[in-house]
């Protein structure tokens, strides 16, 4: 057995024995309590036949019966039962013996002619039926007394604690069994009790040992925990480790992509500026016109290494979860109005005309240049992709405290296969073609990280007969 393995079966016995343990200790003082109630509800039984044996007696004496014939009856009634032992002796009240079985007699005084100090104060006291334990020639009784009401009579009854009595107030050999047997039940329960805990620990053990050996399963069930509470917990708790290691893999793995999205993308103006300016420094005797020319295409791509660079920076910041610093109530209608203009005149749409329908007055909680920014970047795409002729953003709804508007155009759409991956980063439908017409594979992205800062949010469709079609809310202000 492994030192692992002596490890977990100790645990085993570590956690049986304080249990067992505790179970017996249970039932030790429950069966205590048991036996000596028990035995006092015996002993209070005796005692009120010792004290119906002296009322029978002062009642006897009351009726004029003779009192030797009382007390015979009484014994010959007495005979081979838990009263077998008992003695009766009456005297009057100048202490002479009136009546008494002779086999057991209660003596009141010794050779010397002293009252029984024991005797006396139960003489003393007993105008009402008493019963004590006492020693009484060497043996301990239990001796009732009773005076009658005229005070002439004094009636003892004892009853030596031997013979009958011993057996009457012991407890039968059948309460030991139950024990033994609740006993014996109780530490079987425990120690599977104590195994069913373990199995769960097992299992954690092997789980622990798979994944230093980077052997875990997918499937938590194939690990054998026990059907109770403490077993759902531990496949709740693999769950969780399997969740955040496939999370950490795919936050990696998307990490390491993004990476070399992002190197890819800075190596091509890189590259190309490089290559103007290796041409320039090989070339000194180059004609002017053809040197403005490489010094112009180096700007060009040195502007849009600039730009890649602030779109970068900016959808890692939003990606982190920075918060966004200035959102205030905007009137969407005029902000829409002054897109226009700029769409218009600064032939930011190329051949594709730019409307809007938006109610008057309509105000959101947003930060205004980064609306502006959003709606800029669905402008761009829909000019540089669509291939249509028109877009459009309209006003749908107010509902549950956000507007929700669409931005669509009446281009080609794209494949379905493409629409959940339209605002992953550096995604192309076509890289070759979206390259070619400038794209970066950041502007979608960019948007919907956007939206989201802000409290809305975007998604995308093709439309029925053709064109793009984004719905996106933003709170109401």
């Amino acid at each position: 057995m492994s030192k692992a393995g002596r490890h977990i079966l100790r645990l085993h016995w570590r956690l049986f024995f304080p249990l067992v343990g505790l179970l017996w200790l249970i039932i030790g003082f429950t069966m205590a309590y048991f036996v000596t109630h028990e035995k006092q509800r015996q002993k209070e039984n005796l005692e009120n036949r010792l004290l119906n044996v002296n009322n029978t007696v002062i009642s006897a004496y009351e009726r004029g019966v003779d009192l030797g014939k009382t007390v015979d009856f009484i014994r010959l009634f007495t005979n081979n039962t838990t009263l077998d032992p008992l003695r009766i002796t009456v005297y009057d009240d100048e202490g002479r013996m009136v009546a008494d079985n002779p086999q057991a007699t209660i003596t009141l005084r010794d050779s010397a002619g002293r009252m029984n100090p024991c005797l006396k104060e139960l003489w003393d006291n007993s105008g009402h039926a008493t019963v004590e334990d006492m020693a009484y020639e060497d043996k301990l009784s239990m001796i009732s007394s009773r005076t009658s009401p005229d005070g002439k009579i004094h009636s003892f009854a004892a009853l030596p604690y031997e013979g009958e009595v011993l057996d009457f107030l012991s407890i039968g050999p059948m309460v030991w069994v139950v024990v033994i047997l609740l006993g014996v039940v109780s530490s079987i329960l425990a120690f599977l009790g104590a195994g069913a805990v373990c199995q769960n620990v097992y299992a954690l053990r092997d789980f622990a040992r798979a994944v230093a050996s980077d052997c875990v399963p997918d499937d938590v069930d194939s690990w054998h925990f026990s059907n109770d509470e403490l077993g759902e917990v531990s496949r709740n708790l693999l769950r969780l480790y399997r969740d955040k290691i496939h999370a950490e893999q795919e936050k990696m793995h998307h990490e390491r992509q993004l990476v070399m999205n992002i190197s890819h993308e800075l190596n091509t103006p890189v590259g190309i500026i490089k290559g103007y300016l290796d041409t320039l420094a090989d070339d000194p005797g180059m004609p002017g016109e053809m040197r403005r020319k490489f010094l112009s295409r180096a700007q060009q791509n040195a502007d849009r290494l600039a730009s890649l660079i602030s779109d970068v920076s900016m959808v890692m910041r939003l990606q982190e979860g920075v918060g966004v610093d200035g959102i205030e109530v905007v009137d969407f209608h005029k902000l829409l109005g002054r897109l226009a203009e700029d769409i218009e005149h600064g032939h930011i749409a190329a051949e594709m005309n730019f409307d809007f329908d938006v109610p008057k007055g309509c105000r959101v909680l947003a930060h205004e240049s980064l609306l502006t920014n959003a709606l800029l970047n669905l402008v761009y795409n829909a000019a540089r992709h669509s291939g249509g002729t028109r877009m459009t953003l309209r006003w749908r709804r107010e509902e549950d405290g956000k507007h929700y508007f669409t931005f669509s155009d009446n281009g080609v759409g794209v494949d379905e296969e493409h629409i959940d991956r339209l605002f992953d980063l550096f995604y192309r439908v076509d890289s070759g073609r979206s390259r070619k017409s400038g794209g970066s594979g950041l502007g979608l992205p960019l948007v919907r990280r956007i939206f989201t800062a802000m409290g809305g949010d975007i998604d995308v469709a093709n439309l029925p007969g053709g064109g793009l079609r984004f719905t996106f809310s933003l709170p109401a202000g």
